[in-house]
């Protein structure tokens, strides 16, 4: 190899991984989990708390029960405000109370029964679409780890539609 050729191919080198590299087929933004499904999965998956959830928000109902109402339905509001506060804002309007009240204190309600711990080991990317993504969610349940899959829908705003874990669907 001559003086003057390492030159041109050293240019030529550059130039051809430049290209390779800016012609991928994927933004970076499309292999990651995007913030607003990782603010609430973080908020689902991490128990207990006493902001999300309360067992003092909820009323049984029958026989002998000594449940005031009044008192459930209060607490039951400062959790869905803390709630909105934490992750209302990528919701879809009056998407968040749904979610809240179906699967959204799934888990803090079962680590607050069962008296254990659960946190966020690692949220990773199962696939995503232009309105949606699936999110693998793998959690430790006291010292046990457990993996769960999350779906996230999106309306043209990017604003979260639907949550549900892919197994209760």
């Amino acid at each position: 190899m001559t003086k003057k050729a390492a030159p041109k191919i050293y240019f030529i080198l550059l130039l051809l991984f430049i290209l390779l590299t800016g012609c991928s087929d994927k933004k970076a933004s499309e292999s990651a989990v995007s913030p607003e499904a990782e603010a609430v999965i973080t908020a689902m998956f991490t128990a207990p708390n006493e902001e999300l959830y309360s067992q003092d928000a909820s009323n049984v109902i029958g026989e002998n029960t000594d449940a005031n109402s009044d008192d459930a339905f209060a607490n039951s509001e400062k959790i869905l405000e803390n709630w909105n506060k934490l992750v209302g804002k990528y919701f879809e309007r009056d998407r968040l109370e749904y979610f809240v009240s179906t699967y959204g204190q799934t888990y803090l309600s079962e680590a607050a029964y069962n008296n254990t711990k659960i946190t966020v080991k690692d949220i990773s990317l199962d696939s995503k679409t232009d309105d949606s993504e699936t999110v693998l969610v793998t959690f430790l349940v006291d010292k046990e780890e457990v993996v769960e899959k999350i779906y996230f829908s999106y309306d043209q705003d990017d604003l979260i539609k639907d949550v549900y874990p892919i197994n209760f669907k």
